[in-house]
């Protein structure tokens, strides 16, 4: 059985917020496992959490329920979360689903 892998690196904190590069697969078992480390980011008191998802090459429903919740944490301590950099592989189904309505994404 082969564990995937995923990497999380904060890339820039400036004024205009936090900047967090993930890359690798967010699954079932990877979105569980940054989680805590996002919801722990979310709580710092910059204005704005920017995930690039550039590096992203894969990811399930779990996935997009992670950023909806992060989406939902931010808010509630007032953060904005702004995807971007976001890959073809997930922006449709992002728009399907209709989180591109109340999370803004930018994709590549």
């Amino acid at each position: 059985m082969t564990t995937a892998l995923i990497d999380l690196r904060t890339v820039a904190r400036d004024r205009r917020g936090l900047r967090i590069a993930l890359a690798g697969e967010l699954d079932f078992h990877t979105a569980g496992r940054v989680e805590p480390r996002l919801a722990e980011l979310a709580g710092c008191g910059h204005r704005n959490m920017v995930l690039d998802l550039s590096g992203i090459s894969f990811c399930d429903s779990s996935g997009i329920e992670l950023f909806l919740r992060l989406h939902q944490g931010c808010g509630s301590s007032g953060m904005r979360l702004l995807l971007c950099d976001v890959p073809p592989l997930l922006v449709k189904p992002m728009r399907v689903l209709g989180v591109d309505r109340g999370l803004p994404l930018s994709p590549t």
